[in-house]
């Protein structure tokens, strides 16, 4: 088939970072309460209740007001929050297993993320594992207005533009563990269908919480697997 392109999403994806995440988001909800131990939402009060938040909601805006708690009018303040907040927490997430020497062996082709996550930290856990010089485009939470994050295709764009792919007659993989990325990828394919660009979506589950959100639009593929994902791109390169 041949494929001019790989996106990758980065949280639940490339790395496991729920744990850092939720250590950070209590920080950023401290700015709003600052005895928020005293009150911590339900989603934050174990790994497996944020995981099941997480993919309940398609962004970070509706995960923060239905999950979190934080009012409409301060969730743009919450959201410039996020990143420095990313900055100040040192965790460095565990990389899934395998995933580095993938990374490496896919290097020949153009390869971007597009992620909700910051920029700076996503850049700092790449740099960490050795693998930074694997990707050509990056484009965080910040690189995007937020009436245009997931699914809105604008990241996708962005990045495809970045990675200088033109959206005629492209073939693109978009790798996610969540079912708005699956609508992610392919409301940009929507938005080019005429120019024929063709994005081919493969969901992983490599936490195996494949019973978590509902699935509005199926993927191409799914993974279970560093391995099984390894499959899979090799069938389509």
């Amino acid at each position: 088939m041949g494929v001019d392109a790989i996106i990758w999403d980065y949280d639940g994806t490339l790395v496991d970072s729920a744990r850092k995440n939720m250590a950070v988001t209590v920080e950023v909800l401290r700015h709003f309460d600052q005895e928020i131990e005293l009150h911590l939402p339900d989603a934050l009060k174990s790994y497996e209740n944020y995981s099941l938040a997480n993919h309940t909601y398609k962004n970070w805006r509706d995960l923060y007001k239905n999950s979190f708690n934080i009012r409409e009018e301060d969730l743009d303040e919450a959201g410039k929050l996020w990143t420095p907040e990313q900055c100040k927490n040192k965790i460095i997430p565990d990389f899934f297993s395998g995933m580095e020497d993938l990374l490496h062996k896919m290097k020949p082709i153009k390869m971007g993320i597009c992620s909700q996550n910051s920029s700076k930290n996503i850049e700092d856990t790449l740099r960490h594992y050795g693998v930074e010089d694997c990707f050509e485009m990056l484009i965080g939470v910040d690189e995007v207005s937020g009436k245009e994050q997931k699914p809105h295709p604008a990241g996708f764009i962005k990045c495809l533009q970045g990675l200088r792919v033109p959206t005629g007659e492209a073939n693109v993989i978009y790798i996610g563990d969540h079912s708005e990325d699956v609508v992610f990828g392919k409301n940009a394919q929507e938005q080019f269908r005429e120019d024929g660009l063709r994005v081919i979506c493969i969901a992983v589950d490599f936490l195996q919480q494949e019973h978590l959100g509902v699935w509005k639009v199926e993927p191409d593929y799914r993974a279970k697997s560093v391995g099984e994902l390894h499959t899979i791109l090799f069938s389509l390169i």
